[in-house]
């Protein structure tokens, strides 16, 4: 289908427009346009299954899978024939490879962190699914243990036309889902919700599970949306369900009626971004240049200056999470300690009494399998207790760091925005603070129960002894095991714990840190530049405030007919753009 040459016009005059890594994007836009290609994301936190919907989407297993997070890059599946994978690496090399070579270069454990310094991983496939029209995207999981996942899932959220968000009933809809839903249905064109999984549950759990993310799906984006209950698991063997049959019939739908009006829609509004962003600049270069002199020079100087009190207050957010992260961490050890010595008092205490009592009679062998399974449970339920409270405890001191980072860089983001119109008469349509830094990434740990081969020697030879005398080592045995068990599990917990609050500290140092840079950085190197024009003659002045002026205009101009692109947009709500 071939789109309107308007919009294909307004992408060619801006290029050249643009400075380099916006001009990267644009190509990437006009690429999708010309192809006719809509780009769909599955997204959603670690370990929902998304790749594996990606597999039942194409009707064959091409995505790796597995236990953990899995995912570490995400990758692209395009039509194509023949059958081949490309990958892109950063000194500009392009490999052609086989699809089975896929896992080289997107999994955590064959490219961690990316060290092959991959940037960009596209599976071609004689799929039907791919031949209306679409690209399919499996992002790595947002939230994930992996602090790089999060980041390259991230970075790809700012290239979507439209999104499968990928849900499941056990664990159920975190907050921190919740509100990445909201960005996600905010900044596409179309949001489908899958509850995965569901072949897990029972029936009623099912219901009940469907009822609760619909309800949380329609408090996160403001309008009714169905929840497609689906085992993704198996329809990727080619096992027919309901729920997913009824999502890719109402998929293939949504890609006959809507997909070329959609793109056009998605990518004029992210043309949209990319020029505002621009203009930002345009229009600081332009007042700048124009407050050189007596009072006006004060003011811009004042403006300068709060840009880089802004930019470096990111140290100042970044030392705040660093001293409350390792209060946190102080307060956790401190409570481990205390726990260890008091549960090491109570199982004994407990112990003694079951063994006096109820095995009193007992003979060796059944004191130590009795006496350690009465141990094991009570030290069990004590210490999850405990790790449930520490963990409900540190979940909400990240919140609130959280809350009080996002709520920091906004009231920043107010005030430059204030001192732009106040100082420099200027608006400026900087981004709002961008919502949560955090994801919360859940950790799981086991209670070990196994015994080593010198134990179980020790065991058979004080199940041998004679009378009160197996009985008594039996007990003593019994009592030091708990100690010890009770002293382990209470350290495996706090270093669980520990671990979750370093890694959650340095993803929201990251995304905090980032989110500084974009904000305002560009515009320093704006005003940094206007300074070593000061000794211009009034003619290069003129020259220059007269190119600006119509850099300014033709990319006004550029927006105006980009809007006329994103009419349709309205009937499914407000979508800003980067």
């Amino acid at each position: 289908m071939e789109h309107p040459q308007s919009l294909v016009r307004a992408l060619e005059r801006l290029d050249g427009r643009l400075p380099a890594p916006a001009r990267e994007r644009l190509a990437e836009l006009r690429r999708r346009l010309r192809e006719d290609r809509l780009r769909v994301l599955i997204v959603g936190e670690a370990k929902r299954g998304k790749s594996t919907v990606v597999n039942a989407l194409l009707g064959r297993l091409v995505m790796p899978t597995g236990v953990v997070p899995v995912t570490a890059l995400p990758a692209t599946v395009t039509f194509g024939e023949p059958d081949c994978l490309s990958v892109g690496y950063r000194d500009g090399r392009v490999e052609e490879r086989p699809i089975d070579d896929l896992p080289l270069f997107v999994t955590e454990s064959a490219n961690s962190a990316n060290r092959l310094g991959v940037t960009s991983v596209v599976v071609r496939l004689d799929a039907p699914l791919l031949a209306r029209g679409v690209e399919i995207v499996d992002t790595p999981g947002v939230g994930s243990v992996h602090e790089h996942n999060t980041a390259q899932a991230e970075s790809a959220l700012e290239t979507m036309d439209a999104a499968v968000f990928v849900l499941t009933a056990d664990p159920p809809v975190s907050a921190s889902e919740r509100e990445l839903l909201a960005r996600v249905a905010g900044s596409s064109v179309r949001t489908f919700v899958l509850l995965n999984k569901v072949d897990y549950m029972h029936p009623e759990a099912c219901a009940e599970a469907l009822a609760f993310t619909r309800q949380v799906v329609e408090q996160a984006t403001g309008v009714r949306m169905r929840v497609y209950p689906v085992s993704a698991r198996r329809a990727a063997v080619g096992i027919e369900t309901a729920g997913f049959a009824a999502f890719t019939a109402d998929f293939a739908d949504y890609l006959r009626q809507r997909r070329a009006t959609d793109l056009r829609t998605s990518i004029a509004l992210q043309a949209c971004g990319l020029v505002r962003h621009q203009l930002d600049e345009i229009y600081l270069a332009q007042r700048a240049g124009q407050m050189r002199a007596g009072e006006a020079a004060g003011r811009l100087t004042r403006f300068h200056d709060l840009l880089n009190t802004v930019h470096h207050h990111r140290h100042d957010a970044v030392d705040l999470a660093s001293g409350e992260s390792r209060r946190m961490l102080a307060e956790l050890n401190a409570s481990a300690e205390q726990q260890t010595r008091t549960l090491s008092d109570q199982v004994r205490t407990d112990l003694e009494r079951y063994l006096s009592t109820e095995l009193s009679a007992a003979g060796a062998g059944e004191i130590e399998e009795q006496g350690r399974e009465h141990a094991v449970t009570l030290i069990r339920d004590v210490v999850e207790q405990w790790r449930d409270q520490q963990g409900r405890r540190l979940e909400g001191g990240l919140s609130a760091l959280d809350d009080r980072a996002v709520t920091d860089l906004t009231r920043n983001l107010n005030r430059v925005r204030e001192s732009a119109r106040h100082l420099l008469d200027l608006e400026l349509a900087l981004p709002d603070s961008g919502g949560r830094l955090l994801e919360v990434t859940r950790f799981f740990y086991d209670f070990p129960r196994t015994t080593g081969q010198i134990d179980l020697l020790a065991g058979t030879v004080r199940r041998a002894l004679p009378g009160e005398i197996g009985r008594r080592r039996a007990r003593e045995h019994v009592l030091r095991e708990a100690a010890d068990l009770a002293c382990c599990q209470v350290g495996r917990s706090r270093a669980d714990l520990q671990y979750r609050l370093s890694q959650s500290t340095r993803r929201l140092v990251f995304t905090l840190e980032n989110r500084h840079a974009e904000a305002v950085e560009h515009l320093i190197k704006v005003l940094d530049q206007v300074e070593k024009e000061a000794g211009a003659t009034s003619a290069e002045t003129a020259a220059r405030q007269q190119a600006l002026r119509e850099e300014a205009a033709e990319l006004t101009g550029l927006t105006q007919m980009l809007e006329s692109f994103t009419a349709d947009a309205a009937d499914v709500g407000e979508r800003g753009r980067k």
